[in-house]
């Protein structure tokens, strides 16, 4: 059985120990265990973790001559093989800082990491005293939200309600598909944020915007929908061809679609140019079939032409 896991991310200082704690208060019905990636060659966030020392694993960057993701990769291996008899129900891992985003959620596409562990959500933390600042000075930070499937905008009681809602309102341009909520301390409704599900998280999007432009992040969402029942094959030439004309500039991409002839509704999700996507699950007749893609894109993508060629697949 795959193991949840949940990614808690977010620049430097934004309260992410704090959340990991608040999250393990409230999951002692739970065997959870905490993965902390500490950036530096010694790890200090994991002696504030309010767990077993044998349920924290540190992984640490020894090794600056190697790919990061590639080591990270093997250690996710061997923290499952060294797990099997005594097996932990739940994955906390704490990013560092300073972590790119797209590199861990990019694990969950690539080989047995698909057969083992399932990215419940990423949960990013965006400190409201300084998130302003650190995503004017910080790519990394910026690239955080992009990629966030919910949001955390911590510590705003130390932030007046004006400079609160500028700041929501710029994280909401960079990433219009993820919801976010205001705390203090990291205190939020644990329902919220542990296991987002796709298909609410997307199905009323298409009816909020069509496109968000964002001057002063160079970061935008556009939402693609269509009501009709799309063709497969189309739909995969489609993919292709999106992928080969923006290529990298699509930083993250999610959606469902609605196939011809198809009783079911298929997933699809994509970090830059590494997609997959299954049959998630069977229509209910309640639900309004409809098929819904977001892409978050870096620089100018011409989305009225990816919407024509997006309803030109039915």
């Amino acid at each position: 059985m795959k193991k949840t896991v949940n990614i808690i991310g977010g620049f430097l200082g934004s309260g992410k120990t704090t959340l990991v704690n608040y999250i393990l208060s409230h999951m002692i019905d739970k065997k959870v265990d905490v993965l902390v990636r500490e950036y530096g060659a010694v790890s200090i966030d994991d002696m504030l973790i309010n767990l077993k020392k044998e349920n924290i694993h540190v992984f640490t960057n020894l090794h600056i001559h190697e790919d990061p993701q590639i080591l990270l990769y093997h250690y996710f291996q061997k923290l499952h093989d060294k797990t099997i008899e005594n097996p932990f129900d739940h994955l906390l891992m704490e990013a560092s800082g300073l972590d790119t985003p797209e590199g861990l959620i990019h694990l969950f596409f690539l080989g047995h990491m698909q057969h083992l562990y399932k990215l419940g959500s990423y949960i990013v933390i965006v400190d409201a005293e300084y998130g302003q600042l650190n995503l004017d000075e910080y790519k990394v930070a910026k690239h955080q939200v992009a990629f966030a499937d919910v949001i955390l905008l911590n510590k705003v009681d130390l932030v007046n309600d004006e400079e609160i809602d500028v700041l929501e309102k710029r994280i909401h341009n960079i990433n219009s598909m993820a919801k976010i909520y205001r705390t203090q301390y990291g205190r939020v409704k644990l329902d919220n944020i542990m296991n987002i599900d796709l298909y609410k998280q997307l199905k009323d999007l298409s009816n909020i915007c069509k496109e968000e432009k964002n001057s002063v992040d160079n970061i935008k969402t556009v939402v693609l929908s269509e009501n009709r029942p799309m063709d497969k094959k189309k739909v995969n030439d489609w993919i292709q061809d999106l992928f080969t004309a923006y290529g990298n500039k699509l930083l993250r991409s999610k959606g469902f679609f609605y196939f011809k002839n198809d009783d079911y509704r298929y997933e699809f999700q994509a970090v830059r140019k590494t997609y997959h996507s299954k049959a998630d699950k069977k229509w209910e007749d309640s639900e309004e079939r409809k098929s819904v893609v977001v892409l978050i894109a870096e620089d100018e993508i011409d989305s009225a032409m990816i919407q024509k060629s997006f309803s030109s697949c039915c």
